[in-house]
């Protein structure tokens, strides 16, 4: 059940299987009805910008970490500026993929005013994150892991592109906070790869994340950070001097 789950959500192949034979693979993938997590968001977006045009932005902009500037409200994603205006609609500077879109939505809408504790979590700690754990570690903690090994020095300079700050007093080689939202910082904390030990890559989060966001828009949010470090990554001879000056 769990691998024709992963099949369905388009994260294993039918072929992956040892049980079944070429044949019986042909004819399952011409059966078999893939999600399509995309257009899964993108139905997810509307129903979410009805509920922002009902939200007081005067009320909850400071709560969240955000501005009042002409009826619109300014927040800081990535270190970058995002306007939301009453009708739900984003505008920014830089690239606004459905994966970024789902969770700003839905932060705006919760209105959170709570203050960070500065404890850090796994994503598993947070209410229900334990069901979508291996999601997220296969998802984001992974790619992301990836990423970092093989453009090590480029990686962490798009963390820098998009705010992160050093924090210390961890082990790891690099420890870096960033927010994908005012008050839903992730810590990412890597390691090097040494002799025989494999590179490590992990995300923590502040204990209040549930606050403003649940663990599936948390994970969401991961997905987004990890195809727009992707598609930069793929292009970073391009982008890289653009991203630098803004």
């Amino acid at each position: 059940m769990a691998f024709a789950l992963a099949v369905i959500n388009g994260e294993k192949n039918v072929e992956d299987c040892p049980g079944i034979d070429q044949e019986t693979a042909a004819e399952l993938n011409r059966i078999v009805v893939k999600r399509d997590r995309d257009k899964d968001i993108e139905l997810t977006i509307g129903p979410l910008k009805k509920a922002v045009s009902n939200v007081n932005f005067s009320h909850t902009a400071q709560g969240l970490g955000a501005k009042l500037i002409n009826d619109r409200l300014r927040i800081k994603c990535l270190g970058k500026d995002f306007y939301i205006d009453k009708k739900g609609d984003l505008e920014s500077d830089i690239h606004v993929n459905t994966w970024i879109m789902m969770p700003l939505l839905k932060y705006i809408h919760t209105g959170g005013n709570s203050r960070l504790s500065g404890k850090w979590i796994s994503f598993e700690e947070l209410k229900k994150g334990a069901t979508m754990a291996k999601y997220f570690k296969r998802r984001c903690e992974e790619p992301l892991r990836k990423m970092a090994e093989s453009h090590t020095d480029i990686f962490f300079d798009l963390l820098n592109i998009f705010g992160a700050k050093t924090l210390e007093g961890f082990s790891a080689d690099y420890s870096r906070v960033i927010h994908p939202l005012p008050k839903v910082p992730f810590l990412i904390l890597y390691w090097k790869q040494e002799q025989q030990f494999e590179s490590s890559l992990k995300v923590l989060l502040d204990s209040k994340t549930d606050t403003f966001l649940d663990a599936h828009s948390v994970y969401v949010l991961g997905r987004g950070i990890v195809e727009m470090f992707k598609r930069i990554l793929s292009k970073h001879e391009e982008l890289m001097p653009t991203l630098l000056s803004l």
